[in-house]
């Protein structure tokens, strides 16, 4: 495995306010990182982007679905994590009608706003656009599969809160301290940044960043098909118990 430190990397959290900045940034390049909160518009988004960087993979959060997908296609990645334990701990939202059309839309236009920054990939097969590791990020269950069972047995936060309070725990609760020590990314700056985040949107970046490295790493574990896209998760020796069963299970119930 290469080191990560030497791959560009990038993540991006999709907002599409026009009127607010509501898209998080996080790249990494070289052993240097920045991260950043920026509007929907790719003039604005790219001031925080490197230049002239080619990136081995990009990480979007926001629903990705082949080109020429129709805008009602029910998403089997989805449908996996609105199920069992998923529902009230880490589920996504629905993509396929209201808001999550909107939300699909605007992901969709991010992944053409970087398509000219991806490098060539022949390694990475279920990315979204062919030929590039454009892969899609889902941070709230990236985060979730991650925490053990007695963390959600303390007191939840509102659904608008949840990624906070996942992101808070994970902190807390050493997770991605040891994600980076699996993924053998040895960079204790760049933790301590995503350690010490505050900022919704900068967290949700980082969260892209992460899944982006885990892809780079090959260690990832993908859940969806080719007919709907893919989730690019954490591998799935970290995973609590529960969240493995839960797929498990998941996966049976939609066959």
């Amino acid at each position: 495995m290469s080191d990560l430190n030497d791959i560009a990397l990038l993540g991006i959290d999709v907002g599409f306010s026009k009127s607010r900045p509501t898209t998080g940034i996080a790249w990494s390049k070289n052993g240097e990182f920045g991260s950043a909160r920026t509007y929907s518009d790719w003039e604005r988004r790219s001031r925080h982007v490197p230049a002239t960087t080619a990136f081995s993979v990009i990480a979007i959060d926001g629903p990705l679905v082949p080109i020429g997908a129709d805008d009602s296609l029910n998403r089997l990645c989805e449908r996996l994590f609105i199920r069992g334990a998923f529902r009230t701990r880490c589920k996504p939202g629905l993509s396929n009608h209201g808001y999550g059309r909107d939300l699909r839309r605007a992901a969709s236009q991010t992944a053409e706003h970087v398509l000219h920054l991806a490098s060539p990939n022949k390694v990475i097969k279920k990315a979204i656009r062919p030929g590039t590791a454009i892969i899609e990020a889902f941070p709230n269950a990236f985060l979730g599969v991650l925490l053990p069972e007695d963390r959600f047995a303390l007191p939840a936060a509102q659904k608008r809160k949840k990624f906070d309070w996942l992101y808070d725990h994970a902190v807390d609760s050493g997770v991605l301290d040891s994600l980076l020590q699996t993924l053998g990314w040895r960079n204790q700056a760049l933790l301590d940044a995503v350690l010490a985040e505050k900022d919704h949107e900068k967290r949700a970046a980082w969260i892209c960043l992460l899944t982006a490295a885990c892809a780079a790493a090959s260690k990832s574990e993908v859940v969806g098909d080719d007919v709907g896209g893919w989730f690019w998760l954490p591998p799935s020796d970290l995973w609590a118990a529960w969240a493995r069963g839960a797929l498990e299970r998941s996966s049976l119930a939609v066959v």
